[in-house]
């Protein structure tokens, strides 16, 4: 289980009076993993980096937007991955016994329940995070499919940053735009915000569309494009959230040809001005009647859960160094090594983060600093004492090092690597599950009809490089069709959405809570993927609604932790 260290941080309260059961899904991990070496993928290893050079110079050509050409879009992503064939991993993996076609939800149903018939227990309560929560929905719907079985009871389901199964593929490229256009949203639901920019949602979406027919011109020579403007919203939202709170004001200048927010955007992302942390820490909400009973009689016991916590994720953490000394020879390469090592044994969900905050470094070269890495560090490393041993390192680092360190982190490799971890896997199940819905002609048809589509940007591609990964493995679907309805089941259940989930937007957690007839749904400001591992209101809330899922949330946490907005009076930041 590749992210079993991030799990049991976020269900350290939980363990204070239930067990947690983790398990590896099918092909992940020690259940036979679908692994296939890089070097059966790569079609010409003797040219491999400069072909993957060219390619990536191919597709940077394009621009690749919502208004791209779709075939030319579609050819680049084809092209790029001519030089990694994962369709080359087929007979690899068929001579060790491996049907890819065995890989898909509905036999993790399968495997779940079998599990949890084995173990025993009189009672089950199901947590799903992120793809989890495509399983979760998946169990549910079996029992409402099989009323009259003898299955195990489930006496509730936490769905924690929703992957709805009624969701087209081509939404993935949305969730980023979604989630800024709900910082537009809550500024409109607060009264003083809304006093101040009326309507700011829909004059963000028509700025936009006004800068892409005309971009601004400013009085000191330059203009201000849509694409400039969206690139500062993706990143508020993504990597420097100390912007979120100006992001009305932003627009409202820009409407006025002001450029003051624009360019303290500009200057954050150069790391010349520092922005305070716009994301309050909710205090955990107060479990009510037995919650709060349970919470206090099991107090000891959770100290000691927490000091076991912190002691073992110490000594991985000094395991990791122990490790990498081993394997280098410099401090740049001690830096890297300790970072491939962390990654290594965070898995998956730590590789998604490290994807995400790398790549304001690949958009811009001036971020490559010293503040910048540490910055970065501080973004993707999880475990203190390894966060706090890598930040004295950064600082020990001469410029030439942060040069060579960056030159790694910003390699066109780099992320290959990081998805090598789960990437045939992830690839395999998606393309089982959806690959009716992953159409590159449907996506781009879907994204000139979006209210936004400047928001988009380069994930554009996004549907065409699953396309092409589908067709390389062999289980691309012949023609579209949509996804299919939402799951019904009867079942208490807690929807958490991180207001600022770009991998997993609120959005599809709504969608999802639209047919189930006894939801709850919690959108916690300020907060990411999985907030309900990772954010301590949202561990709160579940720990709450898992020892009584009958009784109304305490939801205080999540209302303290909204953004206070910049007014048209506050002066900018120096």
């Amino acid at each position: 289980m590749n992210s079993l260290a991030l799990i049991s941080s976020g269900t350290a309260e939980l363990r204070a009076n239930r067990d947690v059961v983790v398990f590896d899904q099918r092909g992940t991990a020690h259940s036979n993993d679908l692994f296939c070496p890089m070097d059966v993928q790569v079609t010409d290893p003797g040219n491999h980096e400069d072909n993957i050079a060219a390619a990536d110079a191919t597709i940077d050509a394009l621009g690749v937007n919502a208004f791209s050409d779709p075939d030319e879009v579609y050819e680049a992503i084809d092209a790029y991955w001519r030089f990694i064939d994962r369709g080359r991993c087929l007979p690899y993996l068929e001579a060790r016994g491996i049907d890819l076609r065995q890989y898909n939800t509905a036999n993790s149903v399968r495997d779940s329940i079998a599990l949890i018939e084995h173990l025993g227990y009189p009672a089950y309560s199901l947590f799903g995070g992120s793809y989890g929560t495509t399983v979760a929905l998946a169990i549910m719907e079996h029992y409402a499919e099989h009323p009259d079985s003898s299955l195990p009871e489930l006496r509730s389901v936490v769905l924690d940053g929703v992957a709805a199964p009624n969701r087209d593929h081509y939404e993935n490229a949305l969730a980023t735009p979604w989630v800024i256009l709900r910082v537009f949203e809550d500024c409109e639901a607060n009264a003083a915000c809304a006093a101040d920019y009326p309507d700011i949602r829909q004059r963000a979406v028509r700025l936009l569309a006004s800068l892409r027919s005309k971009p601004l011109a400013r009085a000191e020579g330059g203009v201000i494009s849509s694409e400039d403007l969206a690139e500062v919203l993706r990143s508020a939202v993504t990597s420097q959230q100390g912007l979120l709170p100006w992001l009305p004001r932003l627009v409202s200048e820009l409407e006025d040809g002001e450029t003051g927010v624009f360019d303290l955007a500009k200057a954050v992302a150069r790391y010349e001005v520092a922005l305070p942390d716009a994301a309050k820490q909710a205090i955990a909400a107060e479990p009510q009647g037995l919650a709060s009973i349970t919470a206090e009689l099991e107090g000891i016991s959770s100290q000691f859960d927490a000091i076991e916590e912190k002691l073992g994720l110490m000594l991985l953490s000094n395991g990791v160094i122990r490790i990498s000394i081993l394997e280098a020879t410099t401090r740049s390469e001690l830096f890297l090594a300790i970072f491939d090592n962390y990654l290594d044994l965070g898995g998956g969900i730590v590789g998604n983060v490290v994807v995400s905050k790398r790549e304001p470094y690949l958009l811009h070269p001036e971020q490559r600093t010293r503040e910048g890495l540490l910055a970065f560090i501080r973004a993707t490393v999880s475990f203190p004492v390894l966060q706090a041993e890598m930040v004295g390192l950064a600082e020990r680092l001469s410029e030439e090092e942060i040069a060579q360190v960056f030159g790694q982190l910003t390699a066109a490799g780099f992320a290959r690597g990081i998805g090598s971890i789960d990437t045939i896997t992830h690839r395999v199940v998606t393309c089982n599950d959806e690959a009716e819905t992953i159409f590159n002609d449907v996506a781009f048809a879907a994204y000139r009809d979006f209210e936004a589509p400047e928001m988009i940007g380069k994930m554009a591609y996004m549907t065409a490089n699953y396309q092409v990964g589908c067709r390389q493995l062999g289980l691309a679907a012949d023609s579209y069709a949509p996804p299919p309805p939402g799951v019904e089941s009867r079942f208490p259940t807690l929807v958490v959405n991180g207001a600022l989930d770009t991998g997993t937007p609120a959005e599809w957690g709504m969608r999802a809570a639209e047919t189930l007839s006894d939801a709850t749904v919690v959108t916690i400001p300020m907060a990411g993927h999985t907030a309900g591992l990772l954010n301590k209101c949202g561990n709160a809330l579940v720990q709450a609604f898992i020892l009584s899922p009958e009784e109304d949330l305490n939801r205080s946490c999540a209302d303290a932790a909204r953004p206070v907005y910049a007014t048209p009076e506050d002066p900018l930041p120096q």
